[in-house]
C-alpha cells in the first residue's frame, strides 16, 4: 500500500511539473497566446494595407481618371486647357523682415540729377 501511495504522489508531482514548468507550462501558453493575438492584429492590419494596394492598382490598371489624380497630386500637372491658380495665404506686415541691404552698395543721390 505504501508502494501505491509513492507511486501516485510521483505521478501527480509529474503531472504537476509539466504543468507549471515544461514548454506546455501554464505561463508559456498565456505568453503565446498574447503573441497569437498581436500577430493577428498585424494580420488583419497587412490585410487591409493590401486591399487598398490592389484597388488602387485595379483603378490605375483600369482608368485614366486614378492616373490623372496620382500626377496631379505627386507631380502637380495641370491640363492644357485649364488655368492654374496659387493661393497665397495673408501675411501680417508686422511679421515680414526687410531685405538685408549691403551698406556698401547704397548710394546716395547725385546733385545733378
Amino acid at each position: 500500500m505504501r508502494l501505491l501511495t509513492v507511486i501516485l504522489v510521483l505521478m501527480v508531482a509529474g503531472l504537476q511539473w509539466r504543468v507549471w514548468f515544461s514548454e506546455a507550462s501554464m505561463g508559456e501558453v498565456s505568453a503565446k497566446q498574447e503573441r497569437l493575438a498581436t500577430l493577428q492584429a498585424e494580420q488583419t492590419r497587412l490585410e487591409r494595407r493590401n486591399e487598398t494596394l490592389i484597388a488602387e492598382v485595379g483603378s490605375l490598371r483600369e482608368g485614366v481618371d486614378a492616373v490623372e489624380a496620382q500626377a496631379r497630386l505627386t507631380l502637380g500637372l495641370v491640363r492644357e486647357e485649364e488655368r492654374f491658380y496659387q493661393v497665397v495665404e495673408a501675411v501680417r506686415p508686422d511679421t515680414i523682415t526687410p531685405p538685408a541691404v549691403d551698406p556698401t552698395r547704397v548710394t546716395s543721390p547725385s546733385i545733378g540729377e
